[in-house]
């Protein structure tokens, strides 16, 4: 499960989506002066449509879990389709966002040894050819969760899920439309780069 991206300089975000993208996003009300990492529990600024505008709004990385105090912050998909109820299944009917990144990490399923006798999972950082990542994402009041799919072929070795990433033609059908036809990401293209361990 995904628990770490990267998210970008507001700069960055706007160019994207002002300039390169063309979609009529609100002046932020946010700042962000410097690439940061975001973890579960913390706060960052998703897309939405909201009161009629295209809008960058600061939620936190997780939906309250109703049987402990660990945040729930990954939302498979698939759940939207069972029959049977979901805590999710509000905000994939009506609440969708989008995650913004510059790349997201995740941990393999596999270990090596280091020097120290110790055994560390592998690591990996993620990213899609456009200038930022975007991933699917719900959310209910001021909460987010990030929304997760059966990994492709690039990601299948390394980890059983991915995040469901977005592409920029797709993204008006991920936010207001029927997204069953977004569910298999096969065709998505990842860039990948194993993270060396700090000594």
């Amino acid at each position: 499960m995904c628990n770490q991206f990267r998210l970008p300089k507001l700069a960055q975000i706007k160019k994207y989506l002002n300039a390169d993208l063309n979609l009529p996003l609100v002046e932020p009300q946010i700042d962000i002066f410097e690439e940061k990492d975001i973890f579960p529990n913390q706060i960052a600024p998703v897309l939405l449509y909201q009161d009629q505008k295209l809008q960058l709004i600061n939620k936190n990385w997780g939906y309250p879990s109703p049987v402990d105090s660990k945040p729930l912050f990954n939302a498979r998909i698939e759940r939207f389709y069972e029959t049977k109820p979901s805590m999710w299944d509000e905000s994939f009917a009506k609440q969708r966002c989008l995650i913004l990144t510059n790349e997201f990490f995740e941990y393999s399923k596999n270990t090596y040894h280091a020097s120290n006798g110790k055994s560390y999972y592998e690591r990996y950082s993620f990213k899609s050819k456009q200038p930022i990542t975007m991933i699917a994402g719900i959310y209910d009041q001021n909460n987010f969760a990030m929304v997760t799919t059966k990994p492709n072929s690039t990601m299948q070795p390394i980890h059983n899920r991915m995040p469901l990433v977005i592409e920029p033609q797709e993204l008006r059908r991920w936010l207001f439309q029927n997204f069953t036809s977004l569910i298999n990401r096969e065709n998505i293209t990842l860039q990948v780069e194993k993270i060396p361990r700090k000594k």
